[in-house]
């Protein structure tokens, strides 16, 4: 298959070319000049590298807490259908590594799966303002029961580094080559150092409930950003993270340190309106959860939940509103976590990697996504998939 567009964000800068397929993957690259006939012609739309969501709850309807694997499935078509080729299923459900693992495995309709995210369990703070609600404590046996069922996919674990037995947990991790973040944390700038020296090496949504920066303790935001070691998930939707705040980590971390994520969850595709947070929140401020025309989830309260939109969404973000150039924020949502999960195939539009791409139009949406050479989303066919059921139990108006 040969695939043309007029804009190919290729690794040394976006020009007409034509990727040519074979086997799944690109077996070569030509300039326009080339003159060959393509199979497929986008025209003046842009060709981006697939996206690698490390950071990511679900969509949909669908969350990977709790979807079985026709869900599952389902979920990682909806992921495809905002541009996400390769993905971290993020949950700390033991019970879901088995089959998370067994789809890793096969070739689906949908994004791949890479590997598996467990956001804890051992955290210490939930939003802004340091509050702890209970985490469990530290328990080695559970992080040995993780390694098993997850059958070697278990990539990333995310551990407040000040908390009880945080530091041997992230010894015993790095000792089974898994990758460990700092999250959730209370963690002042000497006790973030602690567990960077320990081993941790990415910060779980950069900025996000952890200490902050401050002129006189620059907390785990500001050891995480220092440490070059230290790869950092950043959301760019604009209000987990405010586009100021973006502008300055972007002049003080190296753009290869970066890796674009959405914390995206069940609401990713949701209509705009309010809905029931279900039984675990009747007793709290997330008893009902607002979807805004903007994409943000919001709680009674107006305290953020979460939000509904995609990577896709953060890149244009980036390119439209900070002004990057797009070739380099694809880098952060695409190159970048491709190194540091070793996905070796994956992350550029060049010679021997996979053909993971995605067309796009000029208002950062999806037209069509390509997973491994193979189409699993086409917006002139069809629409992106949501659980219906969701919507009729949980949306109010």
């Amino acid at each position: 298959m040969i695939i043309y567009s007029e804009r190919v964000c290729l690794p040394d800068g976006i020009r007409p070319a034509y990727l040519i397929e074979e086997n799944g993957r690109i077996k070569a690259v030509a300039g326009k000049e080339a003159g060959l006939k393509a199979d497929v012609d986008y025209g003046n739309q842009r060709i981006i590298p697939g996206i690698i969501d490390t950071h990511n709850h679900g969509a949909a309807g669908y969350r990977f807490d709790d979807a079985n694997e026709e869900e599952l499935k389902q979920l990682l078509k909806a992921q495809a259908a905002h541009g996400v080729t390769a993905i971290l299923p993020t949950t700390t459900i033991v019970s879901q590594f088995p089959i998370l693992a067994k789809l890793a495995e096969e070739t689906l309709d949908g994004a791949r799966i890479a590997g598996i995210h467990s956001e804890g369990p051992w955290g210490a703070r939930v939003g802004e303002k340091g509050i702890n609600t209970g985490y469990p404590p530290v328990d080695l046996d559970h992080a040995k029961k993780m390694i098993e069922e997850a059958h070697g996919k278990l990539v990333l674990v995310d551990i407040a580094p000040e908390v009880p037995g945080a530091l041997e947990a992230i010894d015993y991790f790095v000792s089974q080559d898994v990758t460990v973040a700092a999250y959730h944390t209370n963690a002042n700038y000497a006790e973030a150092n602690r567990g960077i020296d320990h081993g941790i090496t990415v910060a779980t949504h950069l900025g996000n409930v952890m200490t902050g920066l401050h002129h006189r303790d620059i907390g785990t935001m500001g050891a995480c950003i220092l440490r070059d070691e230290v790869d950092c998930e950043l959301i760019c939707d604009g209000l987990h993270v405010c586009l100021p705040m973006i502008q300055l980590i972007m002049k003080m971390k190296d753009h290869d340190r970066i890796m674009l994520v959405s914390d995206n969850g069940a609401f990713l595709g949701a209509p705009v309106g309010h809905y029931k947070g279900g039984k675990k929140n009747e007793n709290s401020d997330r008893a009902v959860l607002e979807v805004t025309p903007e994409g943000f989830v919001l709680s009674q309260t107006g305290r953020l939940t979460g939000s509904s939109m995609p990577v896709l969404y953060g890149i244009g973000n980036l390119v439209e509103k900070l002004h990057m150039p797009l070739e380099e924020v694809v880098r952060m949502s695409s190159a970048n976590p491709a190194r540091k999960y070793n996905l070796k195939n994956k992350g550029e539009l060049a010679v021997d990697k996979d053909l993971d791409l995605v067309v796009i139009d000029e208002d950062y949406n999806v037209v069509a996504t390509y997973v491994e050479g193979r189409k699993v989303f086409d917006r002139a066919v069809e629409k992106s998939p949501f659980n219906e059921s969701f919507l009729q139990e949980y949306k109010i108006d």
